[in-house]
């Protein structure tokens, strides 16, 4: 094994390990939050008590979102605008209980990726937050998450929930930011593409538990990061192809 390959295969095992570690503490966080809702045990945010200037906030999203569906039949756009702000009444009810704790990790993830004062940023340290702090606290959210989905499914089928999500997500965004790196690295395999997509995918998921932008912003950029490592352990260089890509007029 070259030398050259011996830091990308250590990159790519603890990369992995990360990613193993988060889904099994992640996993097991959303699995027991699921449990008690299952038994009626539910959280205090699933029944939220909004301030009155919250309470339009979230019917304006619920309205706005289920409108740009276009959806032909006004009662089914209505029934879709009472889910939306249903779920965003306790995206905001939750995040009152977590935020505390989201926000302290989060700092902690932001001075591991800062390179103030000459520091030089340490993505592996910002990795280890994300699964063993950041994740787990956003799985706590996981049942609220799928459940809208299944209700979306249900009512308006995959592609307008989809198109819900990417509407909510839109910056970055799912699909352009996976977009951006088959134009970084074109010659990826089917396997490769399958990677970058699902941590894609997964973070426009995660970001409906987001209330605002510049947390769907830090949400996809934690799998943005664990895809730069891949791209690298794939053998394609991440910093050189994104400088290329970037000075290329992308």
């Amino acid at each position: 094994m070259s030398r050259r390959a011996l830091p990308l295969l250590f990159i790519l095992m603890l990369a992995l390990t990360s990613n193993h570690a988060r889904a099994e503490s992640a996993a097991a966080v959303a699995a027991n939050a699921q449990r008690s809702i299952d038994q009626g045990d539910v959280p205090e945010w699933w029944t939220p008590k909004l301030p009155a200037d919250v309470q339009r906030d979230v019917d304006r999203k619920g309205r706005g979102l289920a409108e740009g569906l276009k959806l032909e039949d006004d009662a089914q756009t209505d029934r879709v605008a009472a889910l939306v702000s249903q779920h965003f009444a306790r995206v905001w009810a939750w995040h009152q209980q977590v935020d505390d704790r989201l926000d302290a990790a989060w700092a902690d993830w932001d001075a591991a990726r800062s390179n103030a004062d000459g520091k030089e940023k340490d993505e592996l340290r910002a990795l280890a937050i994300a699964t063993e702090q950041i994740d787990p606290i956003y799985a706590e959210f996981t049942p609220q998450i799928q459940g809208l989905l299944r209700d979306l499914r249900a009512e308006v089928g995959e592609e307008k929930a989809t198109e819900l999500m990417d509407r909510y997500t839109r910056s970055p965004g799912a699909e352009r930011t996976y977009n951006a790196y088959l134009g970084m690295v074109p010659e990826m395999t089917a396997d490769e593409r399958a990677i970058l997509w699902d941590r894609m995918a997964q973070a426009r998921e995660e970001s409906m538990a987001a209330w605002t932008g510049g947390r769907i912003i830090k949400i996809f950029k934690k799998q943005k990061v664990r895809n730069e490592f891949s791209i690298d352990y794939f053998g394609y260089g991440y910093r050189e192809r994104y400088k290329a890509w970037a000075s290329g007029g992308r």
